[in-house]
């Protein structure tokens, strides 16, 4: 038998004792002991992956790892091919740059940390490894970039917060899921000045909703700014991003295209006003004396 037939055998008893489980390997591996980098790099992803995620987003990426049960939110669903904080238009497949945020600033509230600890080539490794649980995922399935554009408002604080607050309460309707967070006199008046018509005022208008979806299988709740943490942070940048884009898989929806600028960032700038008061006691009476007001309104 001659050498090269030899060192061919060798190579099938190996493959054969490995099985399946190894990665695919072309002739670069078999005979120069190369690898390509993409092969090289879902290796170095799955090792990451196995190390930092399993244990929450689980083996098959379907956020049943072991310690799921005990989280709330729930990790996320990889097998879904999307991220809720995409700057993508809400339902669109993610970019690689939205995986990577979340990986570089984590998710506040949840069990989803910052991964400061991992290189640049370790976090773009799991992303590759990741898009890997979405069966149906190619070169075309991540969307085209949401932009909230230049910020308009800099400098100009209070305008900002002012004018936030009338498309929060007016155009917008943001408090059909979330609270609102001024008395319904004002919201009827900020409706009249829209030429919007009268409001239509659900009965508990000063608490948060809860929305099924179809998507993450759950009901989600829109997020109180006095109570709950923002999970993108409450910067206004983040939030100018978010708002813009909205949120993947339930009911807040893609405003880029349907607010102007002075509206999408007056906007981030009042729920980030809202948010900074986190916990406060200045928050919590103006909520307290909205409720009582309301109750009085409806008579009860």
């Amino acid at each position: 038998m001659s050498m090269k037939a030899l060192e061919l055998g060798m190579v099938a008893l190996l493959l054969t004792l490995w099985g399946c489980e190894a990665d695919p390997w072309g002739p670069e591996e078999l005979f120069l002991g190369k690898s390509s980098a993409e092969q090289h790099q879902l290796r170095k992803g799955r090792e990451v992956y196995g190390t930092y995620c399993v244990g929450c987003h689980g083996e098959e990426g379907d956020g049943k790892g072991p310690a799921a049960r005990f989280l709330d939110p729930k990790p996320r669903d990889f097998s879904k091919g999307l991220l809720k904080f995409a700057a993508v238009a809400s339902g669109e497949g993610p970019r690689d740059e939205d995986y990577l945020r979340v990986l570089d600033h984590g998710l506040s509230g949840t069990a989803m940390p910052e991964f400061s600890l991992l290189t640049s080539t370790e976090k773009k490794a799991v992303v590759a490894y990741v898009k890997g649980f979405y069966p149906d995922w190619g070169e075309e399935t991540a969307g085209g970039e949401i932009s909230a554009g230049a910020d308009p408002w800099e400098g100009d604080l209070v305008a900002a917060i002012e004018e936030g607050q009338r498309v929060y309460h007016g155009y917008a309707k943001c408090w059909s899921c979330h609270p609102a967070y001024v008395s319904r006199e004002k919201m009827r008046t900020i409706h009249s000045e829209m030429g919007l018509g009268q409001p239509p005022f659900r009965p508990d208008l000063y608490q948060p909703t809860f929305k099924e979806s179809e998507v993450w299988n759950a009901a989600i709740k829109a997020p109180d700014f006095l109570i709950d943490r923002m999970k993108t942070g409450a910067e206004v940048e983040n939030l100018a991003r978010v708002i813009a884009s909205g949120v993947g898989g339930t009911a807040m929806p893609t405003w880029g295209q349907a607010l102007e600028s002075e509206q999408l960032w007056g906007l981030a700038y009042y729920v980030s006003s809202l948010a900074r008061q986190r916990g406060g006691d200045a928050g919590a009476a103006m909520m307290d004396r909205l409720r009582a007001a309301d109750s009085t309104e409806r008579g009860e």
